[in-house]
């Protein structure tokens, strides 16, 4: 639960051990499986304490060591990280993903942090007012979004898009002209759509590049409103044409820049993502790098 639902007035072995008493389980048993499950979490110097003694972090532990002593064959947890500060959630993204390889249990994760869901999941559901938008792995999502949802949920930050007209398309890639009157070329499969179509250009923050010098097509000329340094990386938000929101570029931690600078970023055409005006992705020719062992 988001609220972990500890009884305050029991001990944290007896808040474990309560399911497993009202169905009647051997009191060795109880013992046993409360001390076990207690071990897996790190909790068991805990177990002599109330909860109005623990870290939030710890009260989380206790709930599920309590849902681990039932032994269940499906875990659900619905959102169990939102009531953390950000240093433990990082930490108990940690302590998830080792109970799921120590439990080999099936475990369904509700939340609406990507981050998560793409650090933990094996597949990854991703739903919208009910319904749902794909299902795939965590790089299937990344690589091949279904549609502009998909598209702009996974990935952090997220993807800028572009509103753009179809020069020309094929089987193998398409052209696509910018507010800007700027030319794109994608490598997508956009054989069906015809010249004059509306489209989406997509682009990761992470996917832009230094502008060759003189280069025009597949370059964008940008001013930069607000920079954010996060030591490892830099932001900058930059205003352009036909833009849905600002645009987001994540540079390498040791640039420099200043509100007002200009900024040319280039867009590889392997990188790019092109949504039809129903916002249906073409599927991307994603070309597969494998790194060959040292």
């Amino acid at each position: 639960f988001k609220s972990y639902a500890l009884y305050p007035h029991m001990n944290l072995y007896d808040n474990m051990a309560f399911g497993l008493k009202i169905a009647k389980v051997d009191k060795d048993e109880i013992h046993r499986l409360v001390h076990q499950a207690a071990k897996i979490l790190h909790i068991e110097h805990l177990l002599d304490r109330k909860p109005k003694a623990l870290s939030g972090g710890q009260r989380q532990r206790v709930a599920i060591g309590r849902a681990i002593v039932r032994k269940p064959e499906v875990f659900l947890f619905d959102e169990p990280l939102s009531n953390l500060d950000a240093a433990l959630r990082v930490r108990m993204r940690y302590e998830f993903a080792k109970l799921h390889e120590d439990l080999k249990t099936t475990m369904i994760y509700v939340t609406h942090d990507q981050v998560e869901a793409m650090t933990l999941a094996d597949r990854i559901v991703v739903l919208a007012a009910g319904r749902i938008e794909q299902v795939g792995s965590p790089l299937d999502l990344y690589e091949h979004p279904d549609n502009l949802f998909v598209a702009g949920f996974i990935g952090s930050p997220k993807m800028n898009f572009l509103a753009a007209t179809v020069v020309s398309a094929s089987a193998g890639d398409a052209v696509v002209r910018l507010e800007s009157g700027v030319q794109h070329r994608c490598t997508v499969a956009a054989e069906s759509a015809p010249a004059g179509d509306k489209v989406t250009l997509g682009v990761r923050p992470e996917h832009f590049e230094t502008a060759a010098a003189g280069q025009a097509d597949n370059a964008i000329a940008t001013t930069v409103t607000f920079v954010e340094s996060l030591g490892s990386t830099t932001h900058a938000y930059c205003e352009y044409p036909g833009a849905a929101e600002t645009l987001v570029v994540e540079l390498d931690g040791a640039t420099r820049l200043r509100n007002g600078a200009a900024l040319t970023l280039a867009i590889p055409a392997a990188r790019a993502y092109l949504f039809d005006a129903d916002g249906k992705a073409f599927r991307r020719h994603v070309v597969e790098v494998q790194q060959e062992a040292a």
